[in-house]
């Protein structure tokens, strides 16, 4: 079993900004665009949540927060979850202190720390984290269909598989796609995500041929909606070739991540996480089904790039050790 790749709604900033602020872009991430200039929360008023902060923070102090969250936000965007990760923890003690437990902007600090948690490999803190919360929007949220309560319903779904029980995880993402297809429509971003992620644990428990045929049914339209270039689509791409090898065809895997590779590190840069375990998947299948000697040397090569950007106890760094141990 290898890792495949699970996609999610994109954690947004907290604020969106005007129309007229042009936001800096980088070469390195169009994610970082992504972050900067579209918004999942918008701009609730307290009362939204029926939250009443215990404390007040001036404006410029709330500024200064916000900006926090954006930049921890987009520096996780790049890829680097440790890192957003340690920088939303300190974000959420300060919110504490300078606004109280239940204001409304603490509690979306929380679930960003809850989301960064899990992507840094732990998943059953990260599940407990993100149930709470959900817990916490579903009594005070009296809209069942507001969006605020979709991305907790993704997340929740996604630690649930993550902490071993894909079939629940399976059965959270089919009725988070059903909900989702009817609130905003069959051919929505978030939909086709919802309809992804529903295929992943769908294979995650077993039923991969019918997940494989889903994706490829999935691809025409996430390349229509999102672009060839959207980490949405590349993801899809990722798990048709991981599911292709699972299916008794390394040879086809194989051409089809080199492929990917090539767009992948064009797309996100060759030190995101994804372009990285998508560069594991060629150096491995290189390995086993082309070239043993060229596959090493790639997997060697990776070593260094996995343990700085993941960090050594990340499960792919593990499973990475674990394929340069089997070929000793």
């Amino acid at each position: 079993m290898f890792p495949y790749l699970f996609t999610r709604i994109p954690i947004r900033s907290v604020d969106r900004p005007r129309d007229d602020v042009k936001r800096a872009s980088t070469r390195r991430s169009p994610a970082v665009r992504d972050v900067r200039s579209a918004t999942f929360w918008g701009r609730a008023p307290l009362a939204t949540l029926g939250a009443r902060p215990t404390k007040q923070a001036g404006a410029g102090s709330m500024a200064l927060l916000r900006e926090r969250h954006l930049n921890a936000s987009t520096i996780g965007a790049t890829g680097n979850a440790a890192a957003a990760l340690r920088l939303l923890t300190g974000l959420e003690a300060d919110c504490r202190t300078r606004l109280g437990d239940d204001a409304w902007f603490t509690l979306v600090v929380r679930h960003g720390v809850a989301y960064w948690t899990g992507v840094c490999g732990r998943a059953p803190r990260a599940r407990q984290q993100t149930q709470d919360l959900l817990d916490v929007y579903r009594e005070r949220l009296d809209d069942r269909d507001h969006r605020a309560l979709r991305l907790l319903r993704d997340d929740l779904a996604r630690w649930t598989g993550e902490t071993g029980d894909a079939r629940d995880a399976a059965l959270q993402y089919t009725g988070l796609h059903r909900d989702t297809e009817r609130i905003l429509g069959p051919e929505a971003s978030e939909t086709l995500l919802t309809r992804h992620n529903t295929a992943y644990w769908t294979a995650a428990h077993g039923a991969r041929a019918q997940a494989l045929a889903e994706c490829r049914a999935l691809l025409d339209d996430e390349h229509r909606v999102n672009g060839p270039a959207h980490p949405h689509t590349l993801a899809v791409r990722h798990n048709i070739a991981g599911w292709t090898e699972a299916e008794g065809e390394p040879r086809d895997s194989l051409s089809l991540f080199t492929t990917l590779l090539e767009d992948r590190t064009a797309a996100l840069g060759h030190e995101h996480p994804h372009t990285l375990l998508n560069a594991f998947h060629v150096g491995r299948l290189t390995r086993h089904h082309r070239n043993a000697s060229a596959g090493d040397t790639r997997l060697v090569e990776l070593l260094p790039l996995f343990t700085r950007v993941l960090g050594g106890g990340h499960p792919w760094t593990r499973r990475l050790h674990r394929e340069l141990r089997a070929g000793q």
